[in-house]
């Protein structure tokens, strides 16, 4: 078996002739795999560390691995993920001109929440095709991109944050399952990073094996990182640092069990899963999943009435870390059942739960609420409406939420959506139960109703400006007896607006109710902006409407969407 590289990340070198030096110190010193990308170095220099690292391996460029990253482009003042197959295609070729040659593995720099996942991973196989690069890899991704990725092409290399305070990836999976394949993983910030320098420094068991090696402390971590099969690339910026990195300490195995007993990393990576796992016991943990509003109490309430001690972030606060390391202290204290009431979308915040449980030899147990955003939406709304008696927004919400933590902005579900990761039995799960959501319909509410847009009444462009809604039109629309409601979007500041839109409905009809969202575009901070279902299901509930009996006439792709979520009949009707 061939002996692994030794690497170095180049992020954090210096411009200029300085920059070569320490590139070239640490060739000489035994750097054997060189890590870069297209967006390293000055802002609006893109491929610069590229053409350094180029010019600072010269003719010995063919000995050595190099590493690049595509899929970066500057945005608002920064580096943003771009993965599109232009953008990926042009890097690719770019960075083959700046470092000479093809580099030896081309990475997704980051997956691009705005283009399909797939799309990115194609965009590197044709740039492999074409010859800009020799392999393709994946940067930054979790365990179910890194299977889609190889359900269309070989991976040849993983870049992720693997050190001895970073273990999310690990968690996550993602480097368990690259050992398994004998896919090497890059660990990028082993070290920290340049925020976290004091944290190896003053740990007394890194300090006390340095000194005994006549090392630094980050040394004996990029040491430790080694033995534990992954590949850590230490960003420098000087001379010292750089030859330190190519450092080949080997530890003894003494050495390697206390720090495998001081960071989790080295459980988590030394032993299998399996053999970590319980799978029966008495004692049980219940971890809940589902999105945030996905209908959770009921079964929350049926698990505390058996005796269970339910822990929830919406009581205790704090982070889902400092939740496991609480439930591990009850499980150590006796405690026989415990329920794990958060949302816990990812494997890494899952993996906590999991390993703090079997610690203690307790099994774990998963409840999936299979809740779809939109009824999640709707009942976050009937939350709200429940416990304020309205619909807040903007910094009022902002407010509510710090004393309330079941009142929340629209992002929070849209976070919980994109990190969502459904929970696997090769976690170890014990078993896994799925609960699909079904709404139960409100007693007493069976009154039909109308849902006009304001579309389906007049251009809404053209209304700001000035025309008028057909009375006639409208007054045809209404139904004797039949609560009504006539709904728009109009951001302030753009024309005419709520209060001009109120004052002619009530001079047409004034037993026609007007629901309208005033904030601007841009990422939600209010429920009432259309397709979000705050200001029908306030309509519904204050009128006691069963939303299968509402007719909803729109003129708009946003109209239809809304009336899907809610169950209304929806009718295309233009102006």
């Amino acid at each position: 078996m061939s002996e692994p590289p030794i690497g170095l990340g180049c992020m954090r070198v210096p411009e200029g002739d300085a920059g070569v030096d320490v590139l070239r110190a640490a060739l000489d010193a035994g750097v054997t795999l060189f890590d870069t990308a297209a967006s390293y170095g000055p802002e609006k220099k893109p491929h610069h560390n590229e053409r350094q690292l180029a010019e600072a391996l010269g003719e010995r460029s063919a000995s050595v691995t190099v590493v690049t990253k595509a899929g970066m482009k500057r945005g608002r003042g920064r580096w943003m993920p771009n993965g599109k197959r232009k953008t990926i295609l042009a890097d690719a070729t770019a960075s083959a001109e700046a470092l000479g040659r093809a580099p030896d593995v081309l990475l997704l720099h980051l997956p691009d929440p705005s283009t399909a996942f797939e799309t990115s991973v194609r965009a590197l196989i044709a740039a492999r095709d074409a010859g800009l690069c020799h392999a393709v890899g994946l940067s930054n991704v979790t365990l179910g991109q890194l299977e889609a990725a190889r359900a269309l092409t070989e991976i040849a290399m993983v870049q992720l944050a693997v050190g001895p305070f970073d273990e999310e990836a690990v968690r996550g999976g993602v480097v368990e399952r690259c050992v398994e394949l004998g896919i090497p993983v890059l660990a990028h910030s082993p070290l920290g990073g340049p925020k976290k320098p004091r944290r190896l420094t003053d740990d007394a068991d890194l300090r006390w094996l340095a000194e005994s090696h006549e090392v630094t402390p980050q040394t004996i971590v990029l040491a430790w990182l080694r033995s534990l099969g992954v590949i850590p690339i230490p960003g420098v910026s000087r001379i010292e640092t750089a030859r330190a990195a190519a450092a080949r300490l080997v530890l003894r195995d003494d050495e390697r069990a206390l720090l495998d007993d001081r960071f989790p990393l080295g459980r988590l990576l030394r032993t299998k899963r399996s053999a970590r796992a319980v799978t029966k016991s008495r004692r049980e943990v219940v971890v809940f999943v589902g999105i945030p509003a996905a209908g959770k109490t009921t079964a929350a309430t049926a698990l505390v009435r058996d005796d269970y001690l339910r822990l929830s972030r919406d009581e205790r606060g704090g982070t889902l870390k400092g939740l496991a390391q609480a439930m591990g202290e009850a499980l150590e204290e006796g405690t026989e059942r415990v329920l794990m009431d958060a949302t816990y979308p990812t494997r890494a915040g899952r993996s906590r739960v999991l390993e703090g449980a079997w610690e203690q030899g307790a099994q774990v147990r998963c409840i999936h609420f299979d809740t779809p955003i939109e009824e999640a939406q709707i009942n976050a709304v009937d939350r709200m409406l429940e416990r304020k008696g309205e619909l807040l927004a903007g910094d009022a919400l902002t407010a509510a939420g710090k004393e309330d933590p079941n009142l929340f902005p629209p992002h929070a579900q849209f976070r919980y959506r994109d990190r969502f990761e459904a929970p696997s039995p090769e976690e170890g799960f014990a078993a896994i139960e799925v609960r699909p959501f079904e709404r139960r319909p409100v007693e007493g509410h069976d009154r039909a109703g109308l849902l006009l847009d304001l579309g389906a009444l007049v251009v809404p462009a053209r209304w700001r400006r000035g025309e008028a809604i057909d009375a006639d039109r409208l007054k045809a629309l209404v139904r004797p007896e039949t609560p009504t409601l006539v709904m728009a979007w109009l951001p302030e500041g753009e024309g005419r607006g709520a209060a001009e839109l109120s004052a002619e409905v009530a001079a047409i009809d004034p037993s026609i109710a007007v629901g309208v969202c005033t904030h601007a575009a841009g990422p939600a901070r209010c429920w009432c902006r259309p397709p979000l279902p705050g200001l029908p299901v306030a309509w519904l509930r204050g009128n006691a409407i069963a939303p299968a009996k509402v007719t909803m006439l729109g003129a708009s792709s946003t109209a239809e969407r809304l009336a899907e979520t809610l169950g209304f009949l929806y009718r295309p009707h233009a102006p």
